[in-house]
């Protein structure tokens, strides 16, 4: 071996060694740099969403109080008035940006249905009597207090098929409960706002996975 080949030898190696370690360096940190960009844009997106789904909420409150504080609507639901109900109910959802309407008695039979077509028409389906299948209506109606909380759940519509997210309030007659309202939103219709504002895809989930 030359004295010239020893003498570079180790300054190649060492040259070649700087060099892996230094890609190595900077590749983890450009993939670390890429993973918690990419995990605070996830977690972003989410918030986005949390913030959406509160304030659809907030809508359906609204929309249900406008509805269940309809001057006569709790009396014409414990009175069993259907026409008088349905007289109210209608102006109340059709002014609100509700897809689905269903109000329910004391006993959980229900009493009106409505759905808002696409060119905004209100299409009353109502199966007189049919017990709920919602079970935050059997909840609010079980706690028969008129001071409940909203109560909320992820549910296809016994009628159209569709999913809905579905908010409850009571229904009260001076100071008594007498039914529950349940206004809801087509996850149809939820879905596309979510995503554009998240800029990232969203998938729903039911309770059952």
């Amino acid at each position: 071996m030359s004295i010239r080949f020893k003498v570079i030898l180790p300054y190649l190696l060492l040259t070649l060694f700087i060099a892996v370690t230094g890609a190595y360096v900077v590749t983890r940190l450009v993939a670390s740099s890429l993973e918690e960009r990419l995990s605070n844009q996830l977690l972003e997106s989410g918030r986005v969403v949390s913030d959406l789904i509160v304030k659809q909420e907030y809508k359906h409150i609204e929309d249900a109080r406008a509805i269940a504080f309809t001057r006569g609507f709790g009396d014409a639901l414990r009175n069993d008035d259907i026409a008088q109900l349905t007289l109210l109910a209608k102006p109340a959802v059709g002014g609100a940006n509700v897809e689905s309407m269903l109000v329910f008695d004391q006993r959980g039979e229900e009493k009106l249905h409505l759905i808002k077509q696409s060119d905004g028409t209100l299409l009353d389906v109502t199966k007189p009597n049919r017990t709920s299948s919602l079970a935050i209506v059997d909840d609010l109606l079980a706690e028969n207090n008129p001071d409940s909380p909203p109560k909320r759940i992820l549910a296809s519509d016994p009628i159209d098929g569709r999913y809905y997210y579905f908010t409850t309030l009571p229904v009260v007659s001076g100071t008594d409960v007498v039914g529950a309202v349940v206004v809801g939103t087509s996850v149809n219709t939820i879905m596309p706002v979510l995503k554009n504002t998240a800029l990232a895809d969203v998938v729903v989930y039911d309770t059952n996975g």
